[in-house]
């Protein structure tokens, strides 16, 4: 079969025949703290640079992820103005006023007003690919949301998902309805505070769960009712301050009690004040940490390196997967396979390399951001169902476009063997997207969440720094949460007009009447920390792109886990912990 990129081709091949297991210097060794700054290229890396026509990366995986990582951002929402011409009015979108990019509508972006074309550059054979496509990402808008289902009802302040009603302050909340401060919540209702719940109704502050009904404080836990403080339960009802239960009712801290006594005790704790809810709390942790934690938590797997990983095989260096196959250095993904470097990625996607946010069907897609269903493109950003695109922003339904210029399919692959084949002649192809690509800010990013930096570190990289959005109380009374009423019953809704003194960040922050008829119905005292604060302790709680290095406590057996050990977790591999609790 005659190539249809020849130069680039004959090169990438001469590079790749001779290449062995090696180790290599990242190129940001001694930048920062996270860096590996040696890093091995294995068998099993060459294979898939081999699949993928690629040479071998410039930075270790650990860079690699930030470098995908700071393009997605799950904590922050702003008001700001509309970029689009002759629009200046105040919009809500996930990129602060400091973004070095222009920022539009998203409807407007989607709109058939815009012209993605009227950005389109013309490729000369003596140009600088790399120079022209920043110059294009510094002049392109971003649009105000990454995704933004036009049925959702009543959910403004929102982004991503599908079939959204009534969420506030949600990211990637699909078929949920009544959602507060929550992100990855699938086919639930009345969720507040909470992350990666699927099939659940009437829960708060609850992680990494499913089929949960009225219930609070609930981590890592299947088919539980009616409970509060559950860690890594399955199939409980009525039951508080638990871990490790299986087809359990009526105990409290894992001591089995009588129908009458539990009652006896749960009348004993409500009405809930936060004092005592602390308590409660601190009980229930210590509880946690003196019995076996599941520390891969890996399920239903084969041949697999790497944690929270179910119903997959032959995953290497990969956190959070299901139902995929043949994965390196990866994060989120579903339904997946024979991929290597990338940050979320679903519905039955494949072959992608170096890509953020790359979905729906999408398959042989490279350097990429946010786009879905897409096939053999390169550096495309912001765009839906392109086939043979390269460095594109906004586009949809196209094939055979180069920097936002419709080109015919022989210009086209004659266009992009000559900068793909200039770009490897340089050294560059195959570093991706770097931190000055990126229309998030690093310190509201998922980047910062599991690998902070100082600003001066972030800037160095070639990342921005953005303020924190503007509070949202208005020139109103600000009480101190020890002078409000202890518990839920005796809050009255005066409190709808006065804002909350934060005790953590000493920023204001207001009860809306929807939050408040939730406390009122899950019994449950108001929250004495910001939101904003309270989003970014779930996501620190078990941390996107992060495993550790830990030894088993019973078996003495090398393993990674999530828990990081420093938190005196007591840590079990997947058998001994199947072992120990049946």
């Amino acid at each position: 079969m005659t190539s249809k990129t020849p130069k680039f081709d004959a090169a990438i091949s001469e590079t790749l025949k001779s290449l062995i297991p090696h180790t290599r210097t990242c190129k940001w060794k001694g930048m920062h703290s996270y860096c590996e700054n040696e890093f091995n290229i294995e068998e099993g890396d060459i294979k898939f640079l081999k699949m993928f026509s690629m040479p071998p990366p410039n930075f270790c995986p650990t860079c690699r992820r930030m470098r995908r990582f700071v393009h997605m951002n799950f904590s922050r929402l702003f008001k700001r103005e509309c970029d689009a011409p002759s629009h200046k009015e105040k919009m809500i979108s996930i990129f602060p006023e400091e973004c070095p990019f222009p920022v539009y509508d998203y409807q407007y972006f989607i709109g058939d007003e815009f012209n993605a074309f009227s950005f389109g550059v013309k490729y000369e054979e003596d140009d600088n690919p790399i120079k022209i496509l920043s110059s294009i990402r510094k002049k392109f808008p971003m649009p105000s949301f990454l995704n933004r289902d036009p049925s959702s009802i009543n959910s403004e302040y929102s982004n991503g998902g599908r079939d959204l009603k009534n969420g506030y302050y949600v990211m990637a909340c699909y078929h949920v309805e009544d959602a507060w401060y929550s992100s990855m919540i699938q086919k639930s209702r009345n969720v507040m505070d909470s992350l990666y719940i699927w099939d659940s109704e009437f829960i708060y502050e609850c992680f990494s769960s499913d089929h949960l009904y009225k219930s609070s404080f609930i981590y890592f836990s299947s088919n539980c009712i009616d409970s509060i403080f559950l860690f890594d339960c399955r199939n409980c009802q009525n039951c508080f301050g638990c871990v490790n239960l299986r087809n359990n009712r009526y105990c409290v801290y894992n001591k089995q009690l009588s129908k009458e006594e539990y009652e006896s005790f749960i009348n004993s704790v409500f009405p809930l004040s936060k004092e005592a809810l602390n308590s409660y709390e601190k009980k229930f942790w210590d509880l946690v940490k003196t019995l076996p934690a599941n520390g891969p938590r890996n399920i239903a797997t084969s041949n697999v390196s790497g944690v929270n990983i179910t119903n997959s095989k032959n995953l290497y260096d990969v956190i959070d997967a299901d139902n995929s196959e043949n994965i390196r250095h990866a994060d989120g993904a579903l339904s997946h396979r024979d991929s290597m470097d990338f940050l979320f990625s679903g519905g039955n996607s494949s072959l992608l390399y170096m890509t953020t946010n790359i979905g729906s069907q999408s398959s042989r897609v490279k350097f990429s951001l946010s786009s879905k269903g897409c096939t053999d493109c390169e550096f495309i950003f912001n765009s839906k169902n392109l086939n043979n695109c390269f460095m594109c922003f906004g586009l949809q339904n196209k094939s055979y476009c180069v920097l936002n210029r419709q080109y015919t399919e022989e210009e086209y692959f004659k266009i992009i063997d000559d900068i793909k084949f200039k770009c490897l002649e340089e050294g560059i192809y195959g570093n991706g997207l770097g931190l000055e690509f990126s229309a998030q800010a690093y310190n509201f990013s998922l980047a910062q969440i599991s690998f902070p930096l100082s600003d001066k570190e972030i800037v160095k990289l070639g990342g921005y720094v953005a303020k924190e959005p503007e509070t949202n109380v208005g020139n109103i009374e600000v009480i101190k949460y020890k002078d409000l009423p202890k518990t839920i019953q005796e809050v009255s809704n005066d409190i709808l007009n006065k804002a909350i003194l934060c005790e953590t960040s000493s920023r204001p922050f207001r009860i809306t009447a929807s939050e408040l008829g939730f406390y009122r119905r899950m019994n449950l005292p108001l929250p004495d920390m910001h939101p904003l604060l309270r989003i970014e302790k779930r996501l620190r709680f078990v941390k996107d792109g992060k495993k550790y290095k830990a030894v088993c406590k019973k078996c003495d057996k090398d393993i990674e886990t999530v828990f990081n050990p420093s938190e005196n977790f007591l840590i079990y591999c997947d058998k001994c912990y199947q072992q120990e609790v049946s």
